[in-house]
């Protein structure tokens, strides 16, 4: 009698995992709900092996754990044998967990390239490589950062220099900005890189732990045209244009830029109504001294005042 139930045990637990084996999909349609990354690991720091339009169609082969976006670790890799977050798809009316094969632990593991640099100027770290997307941190000149790839293809050209860096910050530095070109034979190429916006990738988890801040709501000068390129390319209209080492006139000169001369600029200050530059010299010229409006003529000219840390003490 024993073994008679042992015997009908073993047969309902053979029928049990047949039927449970059965629930499991071999894939799960579905489509990116915004513009999507699909990364070689479930990682926000990995590169991309390409990325979905909004609405694009996809099938989800298996699940997996990786970065926490927007309070879920849960990835999907795609038929294309890369991962998106689920976050960036439609929601799905079930469980991935239970309606896909796990991809398994060796799916979790992170793979990057590093390599450490320094900012020679402030520089704006973007979303993706080019002036037109969103700010994630203003970091000041000589800051230490850490890159994991880098990118030339379909970037902003900064003075001249199409490569771009993204770094452990989770966004992206014109390379333009660093003391000295890092050696990328050592770097992986970050793959296809969309077009991304905060309001839909915002990473609350915390990727950038290191001199990350959210933009603030500091209003920039309005734009006359949107042609900019960031370092910002002026030319000096007077005989003269002081540099001083601070935006007034009552500044020690540090330096005399001479008529017609070519100046590059950093940043924006607003001194009781007049406006000044940061160059690339580290001191400040007044802008009625270039040839253009450096506070009108230029998109997202960034405010020098963003660079500095609100919790650093007055001196």
């Amino acid at each position: 009698m024993a073994s008679r139930y042992s015997l009908l045990g073993i047969v309902l637990n053979v029928l049990f995992c047949v039927t449970t084996n059965a629930e499991v999909k071999p894939y799960i349609s579905t489509e990116a709900e915004y513009r999507t990354e699909c990364k070689t690991c479930p990682r926000s720091l990995c590169t991309n092996t390409l990325y979905y339009e909004g609405g694009e169609s996809l099938n989800a082969t298996c699940w997996t754990r990786g970065t926490k976006i927007m309070g879920d670790r849960l990835w999907l890799k795609t038929e294309s044998e890369c991962y998106v977050t689920q976050y960036d798809v439609l929601e799905y009316d079930g469980d991935y967990t239970t309606d896909l094969a796990y991809c398994g632990k060796k799916s979790e593991e992170q793979h990057l390239t590093l390599e450490d640099a320094t900012l020679q100027y402030k520089t704006e770290c973007r979303i993706c490589p080019s002036i037109t997307c969103d700010t994630v941190s203003y970091l000041k000149e000589d800051t230490d950062v850490t890159l994991t790839c880098w990118t030339d293809e379909d970037t902003q050209i900064i003075i001249d220099d199409p490569y771009w860096m993204k770094t452990t910050n989770n966004c992206y530095v014109a390379q333009k900005n660093l003391y000295s070109k890092p050696d990328i034979t050592y770097l992986d190429n970050c793959g296809p890189i969309p077009f991304l916006e905060v309001l839909h990738h915002w990473n609350e988890n915390g990727t950038s732990d290191v001199n990350k801040r959210e933009p603030d709501a500091l209003s920039l000068p309005v734009p006359i045209e949107q042609s900019a390129q960031y370092l910002i390319n002026v030319t000096v209209g007077e005989e003269y244009a002081y540099c001083r080492y601070c935006p007034e006139d009552r500044c020690r000169v540090k330096k005399r830029y001479e008529f017609d001369q070519e100046v590059w600029l950093q940043c924006l200050v607003d001194t009781n109504g007049t406006w000044w530059s940061e160059t690339t010299d580290f001191c400040y010229v007044k802008n009625s001294d270039f040839w253009q409006s450096p506070e009108g003529d230029y998109y997202r000219n960034p405010l020098c005042e963003r660079f500095e840390d609100p919790d650093e003490d007055d001196e």
